[in-house]
């Protein structure tokens, strides 16, 4: 998991990202696609505050090979604003405070990226 800064404006929207490395010492094929990728943003107490999943799935399809020490990365636009499964509550803009954020490939989970939003 990546963030385009370590700190973000209330109001703005935090540029999230993820980086698929191949560390092996061989080519691999790897399902990259949309509906894989999840981004998740947790408040620092670890509530979840945010995930792609709830409101706007990924689509698409992205099967690559990958050498050995090739990377990927992807990047997408929060909206700044808290959601639930299924979109079901009304969104509101997330206040001042520390976050991470917590990238998903499937099965397979970031280490926690740490950002902030200022007031």
């Amino acid at each position: 998991a990546t963030t385009g800064s370590p700190s973000y404006r209330a109001g703005s929207q935090p540029i999230l990202g993820m980086t698929v490395t191949n560390t092996g010492s061989a080519s691999c094929v790897r399902d990259l696609s949309g509906p894989l990728q999840v981004y998740t943003v947790y408040s620092k107490a670890g509530t979840r505050i945010w995930s792609t999943a709830d409101c706007f799935p990924g689509q698409g399809s992205d099967i690559r090979q990958l050498g050995p020490g090739q990377t990927v990365s992807y990047t997408i636009k929060w909206s700044g604003t808290t959601s639930t499964p299924g979109c079901a509550t009304t969104r509101v803009p997330v206040g001042p405070g520390s976050y991470t954020l917590v990238a998903h490939l499937g099965k397979l989970a970031s280490a926690p990226a740490p950002f902030a939003i200022t007031g």
